[in-house]
């Protein structure tokens, strides 16, 4: 049977279907198609990873960007969709092939090694037998994967990159397995529905062998064709157990620096355990990232997460004695709040304070129950928090889930100190995996796969994301108190239509205005100038500023309200400090921020002449703000 493309005819009982997979790799999440290239084929090349005794593994991942394919290789590709010319040009409107292979046609091979390939059933056909078959889930399914548990991808959707990645939306897979037929080639593409002469088409096509037109098609066997192909194109597969992508005409948004920059950027911490290689190729440039390189591509990325990958080479080989264990929570649901005076208890709490206090870096261990619905046992599971303290400005911790970088995860800013979040642990890693997206960027409680699946879900999710703001939030609270006789300021940003708080009546012979001292004397000199600026504050050094620092002030605000106290009635729809349209303004001098949360931010001072501002409030509602000198540990919380 020859090799080629097949595409099978719409009948009348077919819906109408045109895949919208590219919309899953344009998130905004993800920077680039490139980043989500190297996001999808490197975690289900870790996923296929052939584990040793110890549960260890070791992947290599080759990807070769080839922008100007060769004379021959050009031709050997327009040989292979010669045939389906028309169904090509129809299905993608791209025009004519001559402009999609002339001589700037480039193709990419991606090959991973350490792998097991795609195993299972060629033939294989129906869904009922199809559960743990690899070949079936990537050539024959689409949204539905052989993946489960803690594995980095579920959907079946993201070896759908590869043909997003090619102006012919196509690709070709060649594996080497421990299943019989041991070698096999094999294309699919997905285009749009389309139609030629009359007869309605699917938008699915795959490359390969076929006896009719009802039958299905088989992945090419022939080893004299596919050593042509390998030799081809370049590839280093051989005889060695894994799969082989070839992405032809590759998209011109793909490139080098691209690709370079979103293995670094999402794949640190497997590469600095050594469980990953990445091998980058192109045109007389090659690039090797391991455990030992690494250090010389962070210079891709800004300078505040190269920061981070360089601390995260502490992190993945902590010892033991740099690593503090939480107690195990108790039954309940996981809430901070809650718990966080039972897990995190003074000697523990001094044991984090002591290395921080002495600029070392800590990991924390946090333990974890998690809790499914579908008859497994609950099982206590954990997630790593590692901090480093900083004087650098604000960071977001970084969130890993089994070794893949989950880059939109929503947790509050924090100065003074870079952290990661690592879940490795399956049980939990399980969890928050079913709670991830298609392109595995955010935990979503809402998500399909996640929903109503594990007692207190939400929770959990919660529990990990706040880990780092409430380790940090304890440890500054325990530490530091505060005076409410050491309050700055009070005042009201008021609006054109005067003050929305009701006046207080005034008593017989009270003019309004307010009594002067007793004796004349004058008021007492303030440390700090809180003033009103044009939608928000600035807080100043005040006529008798400090004499020493660091200095650490609390600010409070909310919008003024009719009854009770503005502060405590806040509600997170009026503002938030850490989200827009709030911003810094103007731009601080000599202060850190050491925690932002809702309505309150605390900060340290560290220069005399400290400058701290926050605008972007309602100048239609009046504010009200007050600030408060932390001091002592014998002193009251405000």
């Amino acid at each position: 049977m020859n090799p080629q493309w097949h595409f099978n005819e719409r009948r009348a009982c077919d819906r109408m279907r045109d895949s919208a997979n590219d919309a899953f790799f344009t998130a905004e999440s993800l920077e680039n198609l490139s980043e989500a290239l190297v996001r999808e084929g490197i975690q289900n090349s870790l996923d296929a990873a052939m584990r040793g005794d110890a549960n260890e593994r070791q992947v290599t991942v080759r990807i070769a960007l080839v922008p100007g394919a060769s004379a021959q290789a050009r031709t050997a590709l327009l040989d292979l969709f010669q045939p389906a010319r028309v169904h090509f040009e129809k299905g993608l409107g791209n025009g004519s092939f001559t402009e999609l292979f002339n001589g700037e046609t480039g193709f990419l091979a991606f090959e991973d090694f350490g792998t097991r390939g795609l195993n299972g059933d060629v033939s294989e056909w129906r869904l009922e037998h199809s559960e743990f078959n690899a070949f079936f889930s990537f050539f024959r399914a689409d949204g539905r994967s052989a993946k489960t548990g803690e594995n980095l991808g579920r959907w079946g959707i993201g070896k759908q990159v590869f043909p997003t990645a090619s102006k012919l939306h196509s690709m070709f897979g060649l594996s080497v397995r421990s299943d019989t037929p041991a070698k096999v080639l094999m294309g699919s593409a997905v285009v749009r529905s389309h139609s030629i002469q009359g007869k309605d088409y699917q938008p699915d096509a795959w490359f390969g062998c076929r006896s009719g037109g009802g039958e299905q098609v088989l992945p090419v066997v022939d080893s004299d064709f596919i050593a042509r192909f390998e030799q081809t194109l370049g590839l280093k597969r051989r005889d060695k157990p894994g799969l082989s992508v070839v992405v032809p005409c590759v998209d011109d948004r793909v490139s080098l620096d691209d690709l370079r920059r979103g293995v670094v950027q999402n794949f640190f911490w497997p590469i600095l355990l050594g469980e990953l290689v990445v091998e980058l190729e192109a045109p007389s440039v090659n690039h090797r990232i391991d455990a030992e390189s690494i250090a010389a591509h962070r210079a891709l990325l800004p300078a505040s997460e190269a920061a981070v990958v360089q601390f995260a080479a502490w992190a993945a080989y902590a010892k033991p004695a740099e690593i503090v264990s939480l107690p195990e929570e108790p039954t309940r649901p996981p809430d901070w709040r809650k718990i966080g005076e039972l897990i995190l208890p003074e000697a523990t709490l001094a044991q984090i304070r002591t290395r921080m206090e002495t600029n070392q870096r800590v990991g924390v261990r946090v333990p974890l129950r998690v809790r499914p619905k579908d008859g497994r046992a609950e099982t206590m599971s954990f997630f790593t928090v590692y901090i480093e303290p900083c004087r650098d400005a604000g960071y977001r911790p970084l969130f890993l889930r089994d070794g893949i970088l989950i880059k939109d995860v929503r947790a509050p800013q924090l100065q003074g100190c870079r952290s990661l979040v690592e879940v490795e642990d399956p049980p939990l890693a399980g969890l928050l995996g079913d709670a991830e997206g298609v392109n595995h960027t955010q935990w979503q409680k809402d998500s399909p796969k996640f929903h109503n699946r594990y007692f207190y879900g939400p929770d959990a999710i919660k529990f990990v994301t706040r880990s780092v703001f409430e380790i940090m939030q304890a440890l500054h609270a325990r530490d530091t108190k505060g005076d409410p006789t050491l309050l700055l300021d009070l005042f009201f940003l008021p609006t054109d239509e005067g003050p929305t708080e009701p006046a207080k009546k005034s008593k017989p012979g009270d003019d309004g205005k307010q009594s002067e001292p007793p004796g004349g004397v004058p008021p007492k000199p303030r440390r700090f100038d809180l003033r009103q600026v044009e939608g928000g504050f600035v807080l100043k050094p005040g006529d008798a500023p400090p004499e020493s620092f660091p200095v650490r002030v609390r600010i409070e605000a909310a919008y003024a309200v009719r009854r009770g106290n503005a502060i405590k009635r806040w509600a997170t729809d009026d503002f938030v400090f850490t989200r827009q349209p709030l911003r810094q303004e103007p731009k601080a001098n000599g202060v850190i921020v050491s925690r932002e949360d809702g309505n309150y931010i605390e900060l340290e001072l560290r220069k005399p002449d400290f400058q701290f501002g926050i605008c972007g409030f309602d100048k239609k509602r009046d504010l009200v703000v007050r600030a408060i000198e932390l001091k002592g540990a014998d002193e009251e919380n405000v």
